[in-house]
C-alpha cells in the first residue's frame, strides 16, 4: 500500500513556513486525504489545528456538487433553461439561460447585485433574481461569477428540496465526510483574513510570471468585499459562491468523499457526471485560459495551463482554488486530496502564483 513520504511532507512544511517567515501569511494549515481518510493535518504560523479559515471560493464546489443527485433522478435537466425552475429568474433577457450555463460561468450575469437585505430567504432571492439584467448573451463567453451564480444554485437546491439548501448541503457534502457545519449560522468564527502588499505598476513583473500580458488575471472581486467576510454577520449568511469556514483537514475530508462517494450521498456514477461537461472550447475572459470548468469546479487539464487554475501537473485532479490562493482539490488518479488554508490575501498575484505552483508539486510528490 502507498504511503506518504516523511521527506516529502518535511519538504512540504518547510515551503509553507517560508511564507510565515517572509510575512506572506501569518496563519495556515495543511491535510493531506488517501485512502478515504486524512493521513495528515499541520497547522503553522499563529494557526492551530482547531482553527477554522475563510475558503472563499472553494466554497462553490462543495455546493455545486449537491446538485449532482437531482441530475441523477431527472428533477434538474443540464439543458433546461433555469427559468422552467426558478420562473423569477426569467425576467430581462434571462428565459433562455441554461443550467449548464448557469454552472460553467456562461450565465451573462457576472456581477449581478445581491445584498444581505435579498439573499436571507426565498423570496428575497426570487425578487433580486427579476431585476437582474445580462452583460451579454447567455453561452457567449466564460466569465467568472464571483457570487450572484451561487445564489442561483442555492435557492435550485431549496427549491428541488424545499428546505434550507445549508441543509442540503450539508447531509450532502459535508456529512457523509465526517465533517460538522462549515456553511451558515452554525460555522460563525474563522480567523481574521488580513490584506497586505500592493499590486505591482509595472505590467511586464506579472507577464514575466504568467506567460504572456493576456494571461495576467483580472480580479473579479475587491479586496475590501472579501474582508467583509470577517463580519460575522457575512459568515452567519452562509454565501454560497464563497463562505465556507474549515479546516484544511475538513476540505480534505470532503474530497475524500469526493471520491470514495462515503454512504452513496451522491450518485454512483458522479464522477463522470461532475467532470463529464468540460469547456475546455471556450476561454475564461479574466485571463484568456480555456476555462476547463465543470459543472462544479475546474480539472487540471494537459494543456499546460494548470497553475492558471490553481491545480496540479495532474489532468484528471479537479477542484477549486480560493481567494488569496486556499488550495483544494482531489486527484483520482493518485487518489490523494489536497488542502491548503491561510488568512492572508496578498495584493501583488504573484506571491499566489509562486506558492501554489510549489505547493502543488510538492503535495504531488508525496506518493513518488
Amino acid at each position: 500500500m502507498a504511503t506518504l513520504s516523511s521527506t516529502g511532507l518535511d519538504a512540504l512544511a518547510h515551503r509553507i513556513r517560508q511564507e510565515v517567515e517572509s510575512g506572506n501569511i501569518t496563519a495556515a494549515q495543511v491535510a493531506i486525504g488517501f485512502d478515504g481518510n486524512v493521513v495528515h493535518f499541520e497547522a503553522f504560523g499563529t494557526a492551530t489545528v482547531t482553527d477554522r479559515l475563510i475558503i472563499f471560493s472553494a466554497t462553490k464546489t462543495l455546493v455545486a456538487m449537491a446538485l449532482l443527485p437531482h441530475f441523477a433522478d431527472g428533477t434538474l435537466d443540464l439543458t433546461t433553461p433555469v427559468a422552467h425552475y426558478l420562473p423569477e429568474f426569467g425576467h430581462h433577457g434571462k428565459a433562455d439561460v441554461t443550467v449548464l450555463q448557469l454552472l460553467t460561468m456562461q450565465g451573462g450575469f457576472p456581477q449581478a447585485p445581491i445584498g444581505p437585505a435579498a439573499w436571507g430567504s426565498s423570496d428575497g432571492r426570487r425578487s433580486a433574481f427579476a431585476q437582474w439584467t445580462l452583460d451579454w448573451p447567455a453561452g457567449s463567453r466564460t466569465e467568472y461569477h464571483p457570487v450572484s451564480a451561487h445564489w442561483v444554485i442555492a435557492e435550485l437546491l431549496e427549491t428541488l428540496n424545499q428546505r434550507s439548501y445549508l441543509d442540503v448541503v450539508h447531509e450532502r457534502i459535508m456529512q457523509p465526510a465526517g465533517v460538522g457545519r462549515i456553511l451558515g449560522p452554525e460555522a460563525v468564527g474563522a480567523l481574521t483574513v488580513r490584506a497586505i502588499g500592493e499590486y505591482p505598476s509595472d505590467p511586464a513583473v506579472l507577464a514575466e510570471t504568467y506567460g504572456r500580458p493576456e494571461l495576467v488575471p483580472v480580479a473579479s472581486i475587491g479586496p475590501d468585499a472579501l474582508l467583509s467576510m470577517n463580519d460575522p454577520r457575512a459568515q452567519a449568511a452562509g454565501v454560497p459562491g464563497g463562505g465556507a469556514i474549515a479546516t484544511a483537514a475538513d476540505i480534505a475530508a470532503i474530497y475524500q468523499h469526493f471520491l470514495h462517494n462515503r454512504g452513496g450521498a451522491l450518485p454512483d456514477d458522479w464522477l463522470a457526471d461532475a467532470r463529464g461537461t468540460i469547456r475546455n472550447g471556450s476561454v475564461s475572459v479574466s485571463d484568456m485560459v480555456p476555462a476547463n470548468r465543470t459543472i462544479a469546479a475546474y480539472t487540471s487539464g494537459n494543456d499546460g495551463y494548470h497553475l492558471h487554475r490553481w491545480m496540479p501537473a495532474a489532468p484528471q485532479a479537479f477542484g477549486h482554488a480560493g481567494a488569496g490562493g486556499q488550495l483544494c482539490w482531489a486527484d483520482p488518479v493518485s487518489g490523494l486530496s489536497f488542502s491548503f488554508l491561510h488568512d492572508t490575501l496578498h495584493q501583488d498575484p504573484r506571491v499566489e502564483f509562486h506558492r501554489a505552483a510549489d505547493l502543488n508539486d510538492l503535495a504531488l510528490a508525496l506518493l513518488r
